[in-house]
Parts: structure tokens; C-alpha cells; sequence
């Protein structure tokens, strides 16, 4: 995972994307009459307009209607043919998104955008050798010879494009969101401000909030024709914390409109005010509550350790292992693509496989690998279907499909969250952390400066300072006292997905005073 490409994009090709923005509001202050009766319409610019300071009312529909659509399927269609006519297989891949999303500074609206983002990447086999290029949409000229030109350069295919499946229903499209306007969003956010407002004015709040709808199709000479429509929305604030460089910051999101979580507001109030007080532990092993945000130093070695070219090249710690516990009996994660409601749940990945919920650890047994076509071919078994445009830092239309966790879930356990906090004479609530990137997390190791919290006699004392924390997922995962009977989404870090709850371990080494 994460390996640069190397299907050899047609040379000279940089970035190639449509991206238009329609909208940008900056008011000079809180929402005054005027502004919100704007705001009551759409909130969209007039179409052409792209100059314009102001979002307009009455722009009905959203874009991308079924007219729109099968016209796109039509090109994808046209374009498959065409490279059934000129080279062993081909594979069209096509995102498109129409975002809209608002932003508070200071608790005042600051702007207010409209995106649109399309893109198109064609692989092609041509003399069994792998090339690709990028484009815009599939009526884009030329992309077939690009494609078989830069196979000439490609490495050996080593495996064929999807075929044709079936593709299980999963429930990511919320019609409602497709519907919502900025004006929708305004007033969310404006909840989450007042809300906040009433305890803590003084601080410097930020939100922020989104809507988006996705069409992505991946068709294939091979027969593969996935088409998809989902829909996520997003809701993110937080404010730093003076003179500290770290803030503490929340985040949800769904398939479907979020109305205000008042437990989220809640404990953003509550972990806001633990940061009053400064506090260092002594250097040692404590026990660590690892937070739904903090969840990716678990989560992100054990996908490196799982991912089928790990496995193919030798270096995962996990090869023969399946069968066997590698972590607490009390761990159980599942890649769950099909699960109804989460952003992340999808029908098929970004090569056209059908997704499947796939038990990864089972009572801390490790039952499975993740692959891609290419890893899968390499190690003689079929992809897993998670086959991703992704990367530890990020990914793209023009990233080469690496095996990723789809929407990687952990089990719920049976302890209240508070009631870990309460049973330690002594040890950390980490909600994140800074420096993960230059640990050998494919080993399974981390090594960072933790952000969170000192508890002692079963309290908070006060956030981190001057703390590091460490350990390999598989020596001290083992020893897990207890997991949260909540959860919430793992939207932290760098490995979104769905569900976790918080972790207790035993003890990891602390470098502190």
C-alpha cells in the first residue's frame, strides 16, 4: 500500500481535472436581515456567473439530473467499445462530485462555496503491459491513445480487469441531502454556535459543514459495470488552544442530513475545558484510552499489515499468520462496505470488484488478508474488493488502486467510557497524535507526541504537554483491559471508516518528565 504508480500515465500528463467554484460569500460579520433572506433561497450562483459575491435565490435543481446521467453512461459506454477495437482490456474509471460547504471563523460566517469536480482515469492492457491516463470526462479526445502509449513504458499487467458481477444494495444515497441547500448548512451551524456560545463565547470557534453528492461509475471491457450514487454530509468544528499549537476539535458525518448531536457539543465542551491545565507523566508504561479519533494508531498499522502486497513482497508481519490471535481477544474488527447509513459503505471498489463485509480479526484471530487485482494475481487468490485510489497521505483519481480497508469497523465492548476514565489510578486519554508518518507503522510500530489528557486518581487533570507515547500494535494489543460500549465514527487521522469505540490497553511506554 501506498507505492507510486507506476502504470506509467501518458508523459507530460499533470493533474487533469474539472473543478469549478460557483460561490464565495465574505460578510462582514454576524448574519444580519439582509443575508438571510438570501440565504432562504438556494444559495447558488446564477450559472455563468462566476464572478459574482453574492449566492442567488431560486436556483431549483441540483445538478447532475437522470438526463445528465445517461448521457455520461453513454460516453462511458462509447469509450469501452472503442478500446474493445484496439487493445486487450480496458477499464474506465469516472468520479464526479457537486459540493457545497460552509465556513465559520471567529463564530461568524466567513464563506460559503459551491463545487463542482470531475474526473476520468483509463487503463488499458495493450501487449500484456499496463498504461493509463487521466482526463476529465470520457468524451475527453484521445485518451485511448494516451493510454496505449503509455503502455508501451508500463510494467507486465499480470492480471485482467473485473468482469461482470453483482453488486449487493447498500443503502448511501440519502435523496434528502442531495436536496439541501447552503442555507441548510448555515443554519447548522449556526445550532453548533449557539450552543457553544452559551458557555464558552471567548473562545475562538470555527465550523465547518458540507454536503455531497457522488456518481461513480467503473466499466470494463471484461464486463464490469459498476454505477453508484452516494451522498455524505459533514459537520466539523473545534477552536485551538492558546499558545499551545493544538486545538480540540469534532467531527460527524452521514449519509443522510445531520441534525445537532448535543452529546458531540458535550464533550467538545467538557475535553475544552480539561485544556485549562497542563500536565506531563512521568517517564514509563501507563495505561492509554485510545479515543474514536485517536483510533488510526491501531487501525492504520494493522492495514499495512494486512494489505495484500505487504504480503506478496514479505515484509508484512502478519504472513501464515491467519488462524492465529495476534491481538486482545477483546478486539473484533470488520471492513464493513455494506453497512446501511455509513459515508464510507459503497457497492463496488475502485476497479469494479463487488465490496463484501469481511471479518478482518475475530476475537483478535487474524482470519484475512485485503487485496487488490494486482496483489490478488501476484499471490494466485481473487481481489477482495478493496481495491482503492488511496494512499497514506491522501489518493486520487490518477493513484494507482492500492488494497485499502473500504470502511473499517471495530466492534463495541461493554464498559462505559467513563467508567475506564474512573478505574485508572494513573495513565492518558490520547485523542490524537503528531508524527505518526515517520514510525514503521508497517511493522506495526508508532511512535508520536500524544494529544489528550493526564488522568489521575481517576480524573483529568489537565491535557498533555511535553508527552510522547509508543508501542508495536502486536506485542501491547494484546493486552486490552476493556473496550467502549460507545462508538462513533473514526473520522480522525488518516484512515476514515465507520464505527469504533474507545480502547483501553494495559500500557504503552510514555516519555514524559
Amino acid at each position: 500500500m501506498g507505492v507510486p504508480d507506476r502504470e506509467r500515465p501518458a508523459r507530460g500528463d499533470g493533474p487533469r481535472h474539472k473543478h469549478e467554484r460557483r460561490a464565495l460569500l465574505h460578510p462582514e460579520g454576524d448574519l444580519d436581515d439582509r443575508e438571510r433572506s438570501l440565504l432562504r433561497g438556494e444559495g447558488r450562483m446564477r450559472k455563468g456567473d462566476a464572478d459574482a459575491a453574492e449566492p442567488q435565490i431560486g436556483e431549483g435543481r441540483p445538478p447532475h439530473q437522470d438526463r445528465s446521467r445517461h448521457a455520461g453512461r453513454c460516453l462511458m459506454h462509447e469509450l469501452i467499445e472503442k478500446a474493445r477495437r484496439s487493445v486487450d482490456g480496458a477499464e474506465l474509471y469516472w468520479k464526479r462530485d457537486h459540493t457545497i460547504s460552509v465556513r465559520y471563523e471567529n463564530y461568524r460566517l466567513q464563506g460559503m462555496t459551491e463545487d463542482e469536480l470531475s474526473s476520468v482515469a483509463l487503463r488499458v492492457i495493450a501487449g500484456a503491459r499496463l498504461g493509463a491516463t487521466y482526463g476529465v470526462n470520457p468524451e475527453e479526445p484521445g485518451l485511448i491513445e494516451q493510454a496505449k502509449q503509455a503502455a508501451r513504458f508500463g510494467d507486465e499487467a499480470g492480471f485482467s480487469f473485473a468482469g461482470k458481477a453483482d453488486y449487493e444494495s447498500v443503502e448511501n444515497y440519502d435523496k434528502r441531502s442531495e436536496a439541501l441547500t447552503s442555507a441548510d448548512l448555515v443554519a447548522l451551524c449556526e445550532r453548533v454556535k449557539e450552543r457553544i456560545a452559551e458557555e464558552r463565547p471567548e473562545i475562538p470557534l470555527f465550523i465547518v459543514a458540507g454536503a455531497t453528492k457522488r456518481d461513480l461509475v467503473v466499466e470494463t471491457t471484461a464486463g464490469a459495470a459498476g454505477r453508484d450514487t452516494s451522498t455524505r454530509v459533514t459537520l466539523g468544528f473545534g477552536a485551538p488552544i492558546k499558545g499551545a499549537g493544538i486545538g480540540v476539535y469534532k467531527s460527524d458525518a452521514s449519509v443522510s442530513p445531520l441534525d445537532l448531536d448535543p452529546a458531540l457539543i458535550d464533550e467538545f465542551l467538557e475535553w475544552y475545558g480539561w485544556t485549562e491545565n497542563k500536565s506531563t507523566p512521568k517517564t514509563g508504561r501507563l495505561p492509554i484510552i485510545l479515543a474514536p479519533e485517536a483510533a488510526y494508531l491501531f487501525l492504520l498499522p494493522l492495514a499495512a499489515g494486512l494489505s495484500g502486497e505487504a504480503v506478496e513482497k514479505g515484509t508484512s508481519p502478519l504472513i501464515d499468520k491467519i488462524g492465529e490471535r495476534i491481538v486482545s481477544e477483546r478486539l473484533t474488527v470488520i471492513d464493513d462496505p455494506l453497512r446501511d447509513g455509513d459515508p464510507g459503505s459503497r457497492p463496488f471498489d475502485d476497479e469494479g470488484v463487488p465490496c463484501r463485509r469481511r471479518p478482518l480479526l475475530d476475537a483478535g484471530v487474524l482470519t484475512d488478508y485485503l487485496t487488490d487485482l494486482r496483489t490478488g494475481a501476484a499471490l494466485g487468490r481473487p481481489s477482495t474488493g478493496n481495491g482503492l485510489k488511496r494512499e497514506l497521505f491522501g489518493g486520487g483519481t490518477e493513484t494507482r488502486p492500492n488494497p485499502w480497508p473500504v470502511n473499517i469497523t471495530v466492534e463495541p465492548g461493554d464498559t462505559p467510557y467513563r467508567e475506564m476514565i474512573s478505574s485508572l489510578d494513573e495513565g492518558l486519554l490520547v485523542t490524537g497524535g503528531m508524527g505518526f508518518h515517520s514510525g514503521n507503522y508497517p511493522q506495526g510500530e508508532f511512535a508520536v507526541q500524544a494529544i489528550g489528557f493526564h488522568i489521575k486518581n481517576g480524573k483529568v487533570v489537565g491535557r498533555l504537554d511535553r508527552t510522547m507515547i509508543s508501542g508495536n500494535i502486536y506485542k501491547d494489543f494484546k493486552d486490552v483491559a476493556a473496550v467502549s460500549r460507545e462508538r462513533r465514527l473514526g473520522l480522525g487521522g488518516m484512515l476514515p471508516g465507520g464505527p469504533v469505540p474507545y480502547i483501553l490497553v494495559d500500557s504503552l511506554r510514555v516519555a514524559g518528565e
